[in-house]
């Protein structure tokens, strides 16, 4: 697993006057579903995720962290350059996106306002935007393509450091610490939910170590990557796997800063009621 700081150039986006700083990251072919893909810890934060394609039907993902009531703000830009400016609607890649509830939306193409970005001397198309009041949990943006392509996603609005985690992307093998390095949760693609949230059923049927779901305080968990990371040993974590394990991280973890953090990056969706 690796800790990635994005402290990288800018990407200036200019519109009416008003500019955002986005920090590039760019999907690897292996960022194929959601859980693969990497984790925006704060999609209020200014990113560019940058994804290009060779044919149609490939798909590449990635995740945005929220709190309930931040601001949910996201933009479809592509290069004001052939092909991509040369291309039809129909042929441009579809960007799927899933609260943490399960809800889908598909964001419609609905504009062709060109900018100019001075920093890298690029005109650029915004195509669609869109903004709402995020719900607590991770969102997943899937993008599938329908013919070659590139295109860029921008999520978040503050002009600071963000931070981004990468799970089963390939990595350099980390050197060996004392100081346990935070990983990002895995769940498996499209769980099924309930309209408000992810059901006991399904939680209890996430029940071995190849997947580890857990409640904990009313949300549900994907702990499967941190079995074997878990300072305190793997057992520990896989007696929580299908289980509502409230009482036990209160046990070990309650009023404690850092273990609630690093929970939050595990974090799917409340518990169905």
């Amino acid at each position: 697993m690796r800790k990635l700081l994005i402290l990288v150039t800018t990407f200036l986006v200019l519109s009416s006057g008003v500019a955002y700083a986005h920090q590039p990251v760019t999907l690897l072919d292996s960022d194929t579903t959601a859980a693969k893909g990497p984790l925006l810890v704060d999609g209020t934060v200014s990113f560019a995720i940058r994804a290009g394609f060779t044919k149609a039907g490939e798909k590449k993902a990635f995740r945005a962290q929220f709190k309930a009531g931040d601001s949910l703000a996201v933009q479809y830009l592509i290069v004001d350059k052939k092909p991509e400016s040369a291309l039809r609607i129909s042929a441009l890649p579809t960007l799927v996106i899933t609260d943490p509830s399960g809800s889908k939306f598909t964001m419609k193409i609905s504009e062709r306002t060109k900018f100019y970005e001075p920093f890298s001397k690029i005109n650029y198309l915004y195509l669609s935007r869109y903004k709402a009041q995020a719900q607590s949990g991770v969102y997943n943006f899937m993008i599938t393509s329908k013919s070659k392509a590139a295109i860029t996603i921008a999520v978040g609005e503050k002009e600071i450091a963000g931070e981004v985690l990468r799970g089963s992307a390939p990595t350099p093998k980390p050197m060996a610490s004392s100081t346990p390095t935070a990983v990002a949760p895995t769940p498996s693609a499209s769980p099924t939910t309930s309209s408000s949230g992810y059901t006991m059923a399904k939680v209890a049927a996430n029940n071995s170590a190849a997947s580890c779901w857990s409640v904990i305080n009313g949300n549900v968990y994907d702990l499967t990557n941190w079995i074997n990371s878990h300072p305190g040993g793997s057992s520990v974590i896989r007696a929580l796997c299908g289980t509502d394990g409230s009482s036990e991280f209160a046990a070990k973890h309650q009023g404690q800063g850092r273990p609630e953090s690093r929970l939050n990056g595990f974090l799917l969706g409340p518990l169905a009621k």
